[in-house]
């Protein structure tokens, strides 16, 4: 099923996660790699079927440029929670020369 609707994602997510965890385990932090990801436009459609997704659409569109403009996460899924507990380490983090002003090489 293709997908631009982060809340489709989500749930498969959880539902796989509450299968495996296993209380009392001791976990560590990992990250998940998703392949053959394609722009929803290159999706060919189905002819007989109306687009229900349009309103979902507009609903990330307008979550995405919030959170875009702010550059943080201002608003987010429920799923992802409200508390964090850990800190992203950034002590090895390489420099964002294109993406941050603030990080550009200076020349004197």
């Amino acid at each position: 099923m293709a997908t631009s609707f982060t809340q489709d994602l989500i749930k498969p997510a959880v539902e796989m996660v509450s299968q495996i965890f296993k209380e009392g385990e001791i976990y560590k932090k990992a990250g998940v790699m998703l392949s053959g990801i394609v722009p929803d436009e290159s999706i060919q459609g189905n002819l007989f079927k109306t687009d229900a997704k349009n309103s979902s659409r507009k609903l990330m569109d307008m979550l995405d440029n919030i959170n875009f403009s702010q550059r943080d996460d201002v608003l987010k899924f429920a799923s992802s929670g409200t508390k964090r507990n850990w800190k992203m380490r950034q002590e090895l983090r390489s420099p964002r020369y294109t993406t941050r002003w603030e990080e550009l090489f200076e020349i004197s």
